[in-house]
């Protein structure tokens, strides 16, 4: 049984724009690694202690990764100590992030995570970061809705993206801003062992990992703002195990967030990090794409098979059989033209009953809401009940065979915004394009 998990050293090197993370366990050694484009970075003082504080708390996050590999009883940090405020917040990313990898795997992870912390200082950053934003784009439906707001509302923005899979590149270069491109190597000895049977493996909170690549780009970069494209549903957890809300998108819902953003004003107090889409439901983001992305529809997608790390087994587009695909399909298919819609992904999903299973989880009729980037329950009624009385969606099969199977369901609410969230002030003209 393997007994510590090593966080053995973190380096950047400003001349090629590489940060390495290194772990430890079980006699394993591994390495991950982020290349920033545009190096060499000439920076200043205070912009490099400013990024040895991010940079040693993306080590933390990253570790994750490994750490699950392993599970073992103690967590060892050979860096800088972290601080108790911070080994709270890792000991709930941890709890939380992985808390969808702990059902599938049969364990239960309450209790068992603790950090090492010291009372120390954090460096707090002087530096006034300009008023560009940095907007991630993961190739979607959300973040085309994001980008097309901010352009609308006469914003200056760069999109950003850790990776290339060709549906982000597409909607970056449709959206004619300046673009980053980050990579991102995960140790392949992880993937090997993965592979192998031989550990543990499942999900990981990627979006909470990438939030802290993207607070360092923020700094890189000089922008102040890191517009997210995360929704309102993201909020809704899958199922409790014990008294833990185990929710597949812990690290894109407002408790992760609002905890980040609590992260980052101790040592960035100019930074703000936070989803523009947070006060909308998924039928109203999909109503937004249907009225202004038209430019996007031949290239967005928003399956994940897409974008696996794998080049080799990474789809082109949409495979069409697997919760994500049937879920944006069905919530699209109220607001856009039924051709287009079958176009963009290949295949009508509500006209095939292989799909019937599936949907029964997405409209609440059998197990839980699946572990995967989908909406709630009530707008997956709402919209299959509104096709259902559309002729053009009425006679397709799984319209069909579980229309009479759905609860009346009101659209009370799906398309009012909601007031939680943490868009800063700045971005309250593109609050009432929510309406438009």
């Amino acid at each position: 049984m393997c007994k510590a998990f090593y966080y053995k050293s973190v380096t950047f090197s400003p001349e090629t724009g590489v940060l390495r993370g290194e772990y430890a366990a079980d006699g394993e050694t591994f390495c991950e690694e982020i290349t920033f484009p545009g190096a060499p970075f000439h920076l200043s003082p205070d912009q490099s202690q400013t990024l040895n504080e991010i940079f040693h708390l993306w080590h933390i996050a990253a570790g994750i990764s490994y750490y699950k590999a392993f599970l073992p009883p103690k967590l060892v940090v050979e860096t800088a100590p972290l601080t108790p405020a911070e080994a709270r917040f890792f000991e709930d990313f941890y709890l939380n992030g992985l808390g969808e990898f702990a059902v599938r795997n049969h364990l239960n992870l309450q209790g068992k995570i603790h950090f090492p912390s010291a009372q120390t200082e954090r460096y707090t950053c002087p530096i006034r970061l300009s008023e560009r934003a940095l907007v991630p784009v993961g190739g979607g439906k959300d973040s085309c809705v994001t980008l097309s707001l901010l352009k609308e509302a006469g914003h200056d923005f760069t999109t950003i993206s850790v990776g290339s899979a060709r549906p982000i590149t597409d909607c970056q270069n449709l959206t004619e801003a300046p673009a980053l491109t980050i990579l991102r190597r995960l140790d392949p000895k992880l993937s090997a062992l993965n592979a192998s049977g031989r550990v543990l493996n499942g999900h990981v909170p990627i979006t909470g990992i990438l939030a802290f690549v993207l607070w360092a780009a923020a700094i890189l970069y000089n922008s102040r703002y890191v517009v997210l494209s995360c929704e309102r549903s993201a909020n809704v957890g899958n199922l409790k195990q014990g008294d833990l809300n185990v929710n597949h998108q812990y690290s894109k819902s407002l408790d992760f967030e609002r905890a980040f953003y609590e992260l980052t004003q101790r040592i960035t107090p100019d930074f703000r990090y936070f989803s523009l889409l947070r006060p909308l439901s998924e039928a109203h983001i999909a109503r937004l794409f249907a009225e202004k992305c038209a430019r996007y529809f031949p290239v967005f997608t928003s399956c994940n098979k897409a974008f696996r790390l794998d080049q080799n087994r990474r789809l082109d587009r949409w495979c069409a059989d697997c919760d994500k695909c049937r879920f944006v399909f069905l919530i699209l298919a109220p607001f856009m033209d039924r051709d287009t819609l079958i176009r963009a992904v290949g295949k009508n999903l509500l006209d095939d009953l292989a799909q019937t299973d599936g949907y029964r989880e997405l409209l609440g009729l059998q197990g839980h809401k699946p572990f995967e980037c989908v909406g709630e329950i009530a707008e997956s009624r709402w919209a299959l009940q509104t096709l259902a009385t559309r002729p053009e969606w009425q006679a397709d099969a799984v319209v069909q065979t579980l229309g009479p199977e759905v609860p009346p369901t009101s659209a009370d609410g799906l398309f009012e915004p909601a007031a939680e969230h943490l868009i800063p002030q700045e971005f309250s003209d593109v609050l009432v394009r929510f309406r438009a």
